[in-house]
């Protein structure tokens, strides 16, 4: 969760604009289902209605629960000088007593469960896709599917990552957080990459399906353009000021690691071995 200190902020513009990214949040992972789209049936039909779906869905459910923790709030002095190491631990105990408190934690700590292995899953097609289209080492490896039909290789690697960025958390608090926010801003810098493309080069896509926006696609993508260049830079500005060596956001350094490592695979691997995407043929 983003925390802002609102007293640090002489501008309360910017300070309703970096409380603004909370909810960001609910827009990422919907591409999730593009990305198995090759796995469904009528994915042109589906996938853009999981995506459209999972969105609306995420801002229906997330309106309800933030208005629900909205009128549980107690004191809100009590949250922000909790102990607690997440504050909103705090504000479910001034709420329900401890009992139910936990259970609320439960639920918090399954929805993130969840959440991880939606990214695990993704992430094992990326690699799939990655290899098929020659752009990644390892084509064999990678290309290989268990009994359950799922490309177990990129399973692994993702969960590999992803045990050893948690274990950052045990070396600097400041680098774990570092990290999680970097991925934020990855996520959105990957959202940002088509959308260049339909903006400054409209014609580029010839092959549409069956959901279109027609006259409308230029300005809904320029608008996306623009707000989705605007999240970026927010993401990786301060939360508090003054700022100093412990509040600093790290991000950008992480983010700044994350393009080194694509870069070194670029020059490696990739403009050696990549021509372009392998297209999928259907045979009826």
């Amino acid at each position: 969760m983003v925390a802002v200190d609102s007293n640090s902020w002489d501008s309360r513009g910017l300070v309703v604009l970096l409380g603004f990214l909370q909810a960001v949040y609910t827009l990422e992972g919907c591409e999730t289902a593009a990305q198995v789209a090759e796995e469904a049936v009528q994915a042109e039909i589906l996938a853009p209605l999981a995506v459209v779906g999972s969105i609306a869905g995420s801002w229906l459910i997330g309106l309800a629960y933030l208005l629900a923790l909205l009128f549980a709030v107690q004191d809100i002095a009590s949250v922000q000088a909790t102990t607690f190491t997440i504050p909103i631990a705090q504000l479910f105990y001034d709420a329900v007593g401890p009992q139910l408190t936990q259970m609320c934690l439960i639920l918090v700590a399954i929805s993130q469960v969840m959440a991880t292995i939606t990214t695990f899953t993704a992430s094992s097609r990326l690699f799939y896709a990655l290899v098929r289209d020659d752009a990644f080492p390892l084509k064999k490896q990678y290309m290989t599917l268990n009994r359950f039909q799922a490309p177990y290789w990129g399973v692994w690697t993702s969960v590999l990552i992803g045990c050893i960025i948690s274990c950052a958390y045990i070396g600097s608090a400041i680098a774990f957080n570092a990290i999680l926010s970097s991925a934020a801003i990855s996520v959105m810098l990957s959202y940002l990459q088509p959308l260049i493309i339909r903006v400054f080069w409209p014609s580029s896509i010839e092959d549409f399906g069956p959901f279109r926006l027609g006259k409308w696609s230029w300005p809904v993508n320029f608008a996306s353009f623009l707000f989705t260049g605007l999240v970026c830079i927010l993401f990786i500005l301060p939360m508090t000021y003054p700022v100093d060596v412990l509040n600093m956001n790290y991000s950008i350094v992480a983010v700044g690691g994350l393009l080194v490592v694509i870069t070194i695979n670029w020059f490696w691997w990739g403009r050696h071995s990549f021509k372009g995407l392998v297209k999928t043929v259907m045979i009826k």
